[in-house]
């Protein structure tokens, strides 16, 4: 099932167009072009202000119309990933982000958008 940008959602963007692929497995539950959001992200207690809705954080967000959950953890400064438009990743699996196909050194809240991005997130075993 791909998940389109809702005129809300584009109505609200920033920054630069990327396309974000959400993969479980073999099967895809979103791939869409998307820009950032403005703002900040605030899921799982995360403070205003520590989470940039220009990041991946809020690439996902518009991707997946903000069916995302996670945790914001201050130690790391940032959201740990915890299911996406409903799937959690069971035992010690979780949502790894790849950025241009490389498996990103930073959470989804440090990434910084740059046009023409491929942002994947999968779960990583």
């Amino acid at each position: 099932m791909a998940i389109a940008g809702s005129s809300v959602a584009l109505a609200a963007s920033s920054g630069p167009s990327v396309t974000v692929q959400v993969k479980n497995g073999t099967k895809t539950l979103a791939n869409s072009v998307v820009r950032g959001e403005k703002g900040w992200i605030t899921k799982g207690g995360t403070p205003k202000g520590k989470c940039p809705a220009s990041s991946a954080a809020g690439a996902l967000d518009a991707a997946t119309h903000g069916k995302w959950t996670g945790k914001y953890y201050a130690s790391v400064g940032g959201i740990f990933v915890s299911s996406i438009d409903g799937v959690k990743p069971k035992g010690n699996d979780y949502w790894g982000v790849y950025v241009n196909g490389k498996a990103s050194s930073v959470g989804v809240c440090s990434v910084k958008l740059k046009a023409g991005e491929k942002l994947l997130f999968k779960v990583v075993k």
